[in-house]
């Protein structure tokens, strides 16, 4: 009799966890005289510039000791720590001249040698802290312009979680997703691949 409950029992407890929904509390604080934007879609997320630059003037200082150990031991190392180093020296640098009101997605911040068409647009590192900010409640958020206290986070699998073929079970994963009332209008929105 229990072997037959168990299959039930595995089915349900895979669909309770393959979909879960969580509040997220935001800043209650004021804001800054100097606060750079975030602007996605019907979002905004403002940061004060000087807390940035000094998060990527500690980040700078991390890459510049790991760029002293690696210089005479390997170029290859040398070049990418020092073209990473340069990036966040210059993105401090903008943020501590930075007008109030500062669009953060002019700030070209990736981890590596130089590479034109990251340099267009690569935002990717700033995305993740802005995010994790955010989470932290930590950041200013508005949606549609009018300051909001809390966002809604969802982790569903993706493709449904089937398993049908290779594929399937190669690209399963979470889609994990930040957003006030719709879950379609993301604030962030990011896909974790299990794979095997």
């Amino acid at each position: 009799m229990k072997w037959l409950f168990l299959p039930l029992f595995l089915v349900i407890a895979l669909n309770a966890f393959s979909q879960s929904q969580w509040e997220i509390a935001l800043s209650h604080e004021s804001s800054v005289p100097r606060m750079g934007k975030w602007v996605r879609g019907d979002y905004t997320v403002s940061i004060s510039l000087d807390t940035l630059s000094m998060h990527f003037r500690r980040c700078e200082q991390s890459i510049t000791r790991s760029l002293e150990y690696y210089k005479d031991q390997d170029s290859n190392l040398a070049n990418y720590f020092r073209a990473t180093q340069n990036r966040y020296g210059r993105a401090a640098t903008q943020l501590e001249q930075a007008t109030n009101g500062f669009d953060l997605k002019t700030l070209i911040i990736y981890e590596g040698t130089e590479n034109s068409s990251r340099n267009l647009e690569d935002s990717r590192i700033l995305e993740s802290y802005i995010k994790q900010r955010v989470e932290q409640g930590k950041d200013l958020v508005f949606f549609k312009g009018k300051r909001i206290f809390t966002l809604c986070g969802s982790s569903e699998m993706s493709n449904q979680g089937r398993v049908d073929t290779v594929q399937d079970i190669l690209n399963r994963g979470y889609e994990i997703r930040t957003f006030y009332d719709e879950p379609d209008n993301c604030l962030f929105f990011e896909v974790q691949i299990l794979g095997w």
